[in-house]
């Protein structure tokens, strides 16, 4: 059964490139991927879906989790934040798979209670140097997406995956990505649990174990390693689905 993944990524930003990085890698994985707009109520949206992934884009408003904006802070896109928040937490409790890259994984993180640091600025320690935020650079890795040329070298670090989570499986204990975001997870929201760190401290991956179907975020831009086996770990909790689901959609047409 063909597994049919909503992805929200926003209208505001990056141009066409929201149009193929994150559909292609599901598609070469035998997944239906199709864009998201922000319905009034997203819970009418969940009943057609296999998976969701919640990708990049500009920083949550610090008001919906109650922080303070820092200087580096980015333009706020309030219908995403009002859709994506809801869509997450509803996806989660329904049990529909869910990926979020960077900013998606703070969607989650943020859906489920927790809070952001405003930028690495605030840290202390090694943590505060943590690379990232180097937006000229990743506006050449845009254009080079577009015209399917080779990007610049990615800024990143490597990371250290918790034993036994759904990271490790398609990772490993140890693996090396890149690192552009100028934010990152300061409390866990509620069942949410670090999968990975950078050697500085810095959470780099989520996980929510008791949910009832997959939920993963990881912190780095994963449709730039297109390879790694993290997409698959949607793809394929998003085929069980889709197999469970049966060969009606909602509305009774055939799938």
């Amino acid at each position: 059964m063909t597994a049919l993944i909503g992805i929200s990524a926003g209208f505001t930003d990056y141009g066409d490139y929201l149009g193929v990085a994150f559909g292609r890698p599901l598609e070469r994985l035998g997944a239906v991927a199709v864009a998201l707009p922000y319905a009034e109520r997203p819970v009418s949206v969940l009943p057609f879906l296999d998976g969701v992934l919640l990708a990049v884009g500009r920083d949550i408003d610090p008001s919906r989790y109650g922080g303070r904006a820092h200087a580096s802070v980015t333009a706020h896109s309030a219908l995403r934040d009002e859709f994506e928040l809801e869509l997450a937490r509803l996806a989660i409790e329904a049990g529909v798979p869910v990926l979020g890259i960077c900013r998606g994984m703070q969607v989650i993180d943020v859906a489920l209670g927790g809070t952001l640091h405003a930028d690495h600025a605030v840290l202390s320690g090694r943590s505060r140097n943590h690379p990232g935020g180097d937006w000229a650079r990743w506006e050449q890795v845009v254009e080079a997406r577009l015209s399917e040329r080779e990007p610049p070298s990615h800024p990143g670090h490597e990371i250290e995956v918790a034993t036994g989570t759904a990271l490790a499986r398609a990772l490993g204990a140890r693996a090396w990505v890149n690192s552009y975001h100028h934010q990152s997870i300061d409390r866990l929201g509620s069942g949410v649990v670090v999968s990975a760190r950078a050697p500085d401290g810095v959470i780099e991956a989520i996980e929510v174990p008791s949910a009832p179907g997959l939920c993963l975020g990881v912190q780095w831009e994963l449709q730039e390693q297109p390879d790694s086996q993290v997409f698959a770990l949607l793809a394929d909790a998003a085929a069980e689905r889709a197999g469970r689901r049966g060969s009606l959609s909602p509305t009774g047409m055939a799938r």
